[in-house]
């Protein structure tokens, strides 16, 4: 889910050819519902972001955007079928994000008997 318009979104989802929908949530709902907060500047362009940045930059990743608030920081949901979190991770700063083995290793626990 992206802060920004839909055509944001749509545009997010072709890019990364996603098997499921990218949504657009332009004011913020769901970010508040799941208390996803805004950062500070040292959060959003301190040496921990830059860090962050400086590593995706060298795998060929861009500073991009998906929305209008650049302190929106980011959270990461896995969802079950019943609408129970399974999963949440929320940034400690702008270039936090999980790595995909955490995101595999949580489906597959989710998957186990």
């Amino acid at each position: 889910m992206a802060h920004g318009k839909p055509q944001q979104a749509q545009a997010l989802c072709e890019r990364f050819k996603t098997p499921f929908p990218c949504l657009a949530d332009p004011t913020k709902d769901g970010y508040q519902a799941f208390d996803v907060k805004r950062g500070s500047v040292v959060q959003v362009i301190g040496p921990a972001a830059w860090g962050a940045g400086l590593r995706a930059f060298r795998k060929g990743h861009r500073m991009e955007t998906y929305g209008e608030d650049v302190y929106q920081l980011s959270a990461t949901f896995i969802i079950d079928r019943e609408g129970v979190v399974r999963y949440a991770r929320y940034a400690k700063h702008s270039g936090d994000h999980p790595k995909t083995s955490e995101l595999v290793e949580a489906l597959r626990r989710m998957r186990a008997p």
